[in-house]
């Protein structure tokens, strides 16, 4: 296999693919000084923003906005699980066969669980009984996780002509959607949104505009109260990936393989680094180095200020599962059946954990278990230092979202079509 190829070229975009306003006249770094000044002064705002999560929440998917996929005072059934309530939508008729099961990721906060299903609804459930509070059809799949951000949730559609909406967090009701069709000022159809990053008072997600001659992508930055745009940037390919932010770039993948970083102002673009093949994975963003898989077998580490490898790591086949940080180490999942533990620093396997299907779940780590869902029809905790077992849970489908962990219990959709709230249990009683 070629070794990657880095190229650092400006971005030609066409009229109106950078956004409302024109560029800032500031320095990145300057920037992203003034973001942690005001940040400084006001940490509870931050959190209410999507900056971090309160204590106590999984607002988006992955967690927070740079996708790390932990939290480090989260709490998490370790020992064992018992269901304490399962709920199973119903199925949608699409082109003549029933579409049923959830692909969408949890988000909890606030004592609700929000959840989108291939039903077409979004659903909000309380946490502790599983009772509805509200559900909201949208008339199209929902395979992309909502994102709960001040009061709002922000989903999107697989399909259909406004595919990205907000919807008040208290009872459902619709405050805005936004229509990816001819924002680019050419007949397209807009699908499949990535799943929203929301992160001072913006909303970014990717998309793919569709002509049959001409496939590409975009990436947009909305504005979280109002939907509306405050830049555009196109890209060869998809992007079916959650956006990962940090204070000065925006980072995404697509489906040429690239990895882009743009500038979190402007949306133009800083960066972009090229692996082997598609890139579903999303980016993870700590320290600076951005984390991602490629469907090339390939997990890369990249430098977030240059674009520059840092490392990559070899697994049997392709990753599309996102990356998770903590403590020194990335955990990311395989679809060869693992779940790995790589050095941060230099992409060395501590660990690597057989689930028994292929792995596109991304982890998740509360204290020092990782969760993680696998197409065996199951989730597993695993000891995060030793990659040990702690626990199997077996499911009515393959895995394919993400858990979150809240407040002890643990909250995972399945393909097959339910979603569980998981209790933790003593050892003695624990599941196999």
């Amino acid at each position: 296999m070629t070794n990657p190829e880095l190229s650092r070229r400006r971005f030609l975009a066409a009229s109106g693919a950078v956004g409302i306003g024109g560029p800032v006249a500031l320095t990145r770094s300057s920037r992203v000084a003034a973001r942690e000044s005001a940040r400084a002064v006001d940490d509870s705002t931050d959190q209410q923003q999507g900056t971090q999560p309160q204590p106590g929440a999984w607002p988006m998917f992955q967690s927070d906005a740079a996708n790390t996929g932990y939290q480090i005072d989260g709490v998490g059934p370790s020992e064992g699980v018992t269901v304490r309530w399962q709920f199973t939508p119903g199925s949608r008729q699409i082109l003549g066969r029933d579409v049923s099961g959830i692909l969408s990721s949890p988000a909890v906060t606030s004592g609700t669980v929000y959840i989108g299903a291939n039903d077409g609804n979004v659903y909000a459930k309380d946490a502790e009984s599983g009772n509805i509070q509200w559900q909201h059809e949208a008339g199209e799949v929902l395979a992309r996780s909502p994102a709960v951000v001040d009061g709002t949730v922000y989903a999107g559609a697989s399909t259909g002509k406004q595919p990205i909406y907000a919807l008040n967090a208290q009872d459902g009701t619709e405050q805005w959607s936004f229509d990816t069709i001819n924002t680019l000022g050419r007949a397209t159809k807009g699908r499949s949104p990535s799943s929203p990053t929301v992160v001072d008072g913006t909303v970014y997600v990717g998309s793919a505009e569709t002509t049959i001659v001409d496939p590409r992508g975009a990436v947009y930055a909305l504005d979280a109260a109002t939907g509306n745009r405050e830049w555009v940037a196109r890209v060869e390919g998809y992007v079916d990936g959650t956006p990962a932010v940090d204070g000065e770039s925006v980072y995404v993948g697509g489906s040429t393989g690239t990895v882009y970083a743009f500038d979190i102002d402007t949306g133009e673009i800083q960066w972009q680094f090229e692996t082997n093949d598609v890139v579903r994975s999303s980016p993870t963003v700590v320290d600076g180095t951005v984390f991602v898989g490629s469907n090339d077998t390939n997990v890369y580490a990249i430098d977030a200020e240059t674009g520059e490898q840092r490392w990559q790591h070899v697994t049997r086949r392709g990753v599309q599962s996102s990356p998770s940080v903590a403590d020194g180490v990335v955990y990311v999942g395989s679809d060869d059946g693992g779940l790995y533990a790589l050095d941060v620093m230099t992409g060395r396997r501590r660990w690597r954990y057989p689930t028994g299907g292929f792995v596109r779940s991304s982890p998740t780590i509360v204290g020092n278990t990782v969760y993680v869902g696998s197409s065996s029809s199951s989730v597993h905790a695993v000891d995060a230092d030793s990659g040990q077992r702690r626990w199997r849970f077996e499911t009515d489908g393959n895995v394919l979202s993400s858990p979150a962990a809240v407040d002890g219990s643990l909250y995972v959709a399945a393909l097959g079509g339910s979603v569980y709230a998981l209790s933790g249990t003593s050892p003695s009683s624990s599941v196999s």
